[in-house]
């Protein structure tokens, strides 16, 4: 069943989609999609909250496995994803057997993350576990924290890149009123 979604999603030229997405600048307005109060979301969390980064996290606390996990998913997916105050969509679950995984092997859940307007990350399971919503995602991580990491790293680096850049525009500036204070004289 597996392998038939993702023939369906690579025949439809849906397999790719999200990856196509641009990434955004300074992921800071996260759309999240997992159970609350589990280790993944405790995990997710407290990464993003020791960041000190202004994150704004939207989240819907929907199930992550069991009967009707897959509609829940794909149903918080679609709803973040008409959201204009989201910039990327987190799609976590913690570790587990193969069979309480599978829900992320739903076509529901990969139609959701193919077809979404902004980009999806996953970070599911543990280091071995390799799902169709992974397969489909703009990017896949090996947990939870893996996925709030990489927010993490994606703003620093934006952060990074505007102070070198202020210290362009402060280093010529300075260069120019010297040179103007020059040719007045």
């Amino acid at each position: 069943a597996r392998d038939q979604v993702v023939r369906r999603l690579v025949a439809s030229g849906l397999y790719d989609a999200n990856r196509r997405r641009p990434w955004p600048t300074a992921p800071l307005r996260v759309g999240v999609v997992t159970s609350v109060g589990t280790a993944a979301w405790h995990d997710f969390h407290h990464e993003i909250e020791a960041s000190r980064f202004g994150f704004e996290l939207r989240v819907c606390d929907t199930r992550v496995q069991g009967d009707g996990a897959d509609r829940s998913v794909a149903a918080a997916i679609t709803t973040l994803a008409r959201r204009s105050d989201v910039d990327c969509i987190v799609v976590i679950r913690g570790g587990g057997a193969r069979n309480e995984l599978a829900t992320f092997d739903a076509e529901s859940i990969a139609m959701a993350i193919a077809t979404s307007t902004v980009p999806v990350i996953t970070g599911l399971g543990h280091e071995i576990d390799r799902s169709v919503a992974d397969e489909v995602a703009h990017t896949s991580y090996k947990t939870p924290t893996a996925c709030a990491r990489a927010l993490i790293d994606a703003v620093s680096t934006f952060g990074s890149e505007v102070e070198q850049a202020w210290a362009a525009i402060t280093a010529l500036a300075t260069h120019r009123l010297g040179d103007a204070s020059t040719a007045l004289v």
